[in-house]
């Protein structure tokens, strides 16, 4: 739940520069996280990526909630690991393409890409410990 906090947290501050709601983008003196959060890879059809990000975390959330009340189970924990996966191999085109097209590091989305990481890899624990439990 906290690493879905937090990832939250990444992706609406990165919103809101792409958005222009709060001007420059704080790099914390790595790379141009302006110029990568602004660039043609920063969008999705038309749908800024960050707005994705967040809405990805908002359904961490949410499947975290109904797996503590027990409901779905094994539905909301397969859910929960696919979601992950899609979003850890989105991050991980992100980066590719931080790295080798933009040429530049934005540090909250390396933050993002490391959180999406740890949340795959508890998601993929939680899964195979309830499958190992029936």
């Amino acid at each position: 739940m906290l690493l879905s906090i937090v990832g939250f947290g990444i992706s609406i501050y990165l919103l809101m520069v792409h958005w222009s709601i709060i001007g420059q983008a704080v790099c914390l003196g790595v790379g141009d996280c302006q110029y990568v959060n602004t660039s043609i890879y920063s969008e999705l059809f038309g749908v800024p990526v960050a707005l994705l990000g967040a809405l990805t975390y908002v359904a961490f959330v949410a499947l975290i909630a109904l797996i503590g009340r027990g409901i779905g189970d094994d539905v909301t924990r397969l859910a929960m690991f696919f979601v992950a996966v899609i979003g850890l191999l989105f991050s991980l085109y992100l980066t590719y393409i931080e790295v080798y097209v933009l040429h530049e590091i934005c540090p909250w989305c390396v933050f993002s890409a490391i959180v999406i990481t740890f949340i795959t890899a508890l998601a993929f624990l939680e899964l195979r410990e309830w499958q190992a439990a029936d």
